[in-house]
């Protein structure tokens, strides 16, 4: 388990699962998982509890796809699901979305998970750390980013440390 300390903040950045194809007379927020989306969900759940890594706030886009990808992860890495925060902004967010809404996040959730969509996630992604490096997130993957800080507002992407890629293969 990872140790955390009043000052170390852990962000997760995760894209949903794999979804079905948009169908005709479908609309894009209702996509759902496909099965090995959920399955994937599951996995990254499990990894993230044996890394150590297990979030004290999750906040998920509300589109089908990504709110049961954060209900799965959230089971599966022993997360009280009726806490996961569903942000209506965050559906086909850009970097500058996700970042605003990390930085009005409470103090107190040392380790954070905010699951989206591609192109954000992935933009946002690739500017984590000295220097930004090009991350295109898969369904169901993630990165990590870590800063010595008492909170979530005013950190600089460029600075944060042990920027680690994972996906449901690792």
């Amino acid at each position: 388990m990872e140790r955390r300390d009043a000052m170390t903040r852990r962000l997760i950045l995760m894209r949903h699962g794999q979804a079905h194809p948009l169908q005709p007379q479908q609309e894009d927020f209702s996509r759902t998982l496909t099965e090995r989306g959920g399955h994937d969900a599951e996995v990254m759940g499990r990894l993230l509890m044996r890394r150590g890594w297990v979030p004290d706030g999750i906040v998920a886009s509300p589109a089908e796809r990504t709110s049961a990808t954060a209900r799965i992860v959230a089971i599966a890495c022993g997360f009280d699901v009726s806490r996961i925060t569903f942000a209506p902004d965050l559906y086909l967010a850009d970097a500058e979305q996700y970042w605003q809404t990390l930085e009005t996040q409470d103090a107190a959730l040392g380790c954070l998970l905010i699951c989206g969509h591609n192109p954000g996630l992935s933009r946002l992604a690739s500017r984590l750390g000295k220097p930004a490096k090009r991350r295109e997130l898969p369904t169901a993957g993630l990165v990590t980013g870590v800063w010595q800080a008492a909170g979530w507002r005013g950190l600089e992407l460029g600075m944060a440390q042990d920027c680690e890629p994972a996906g449901p293969q690792d």
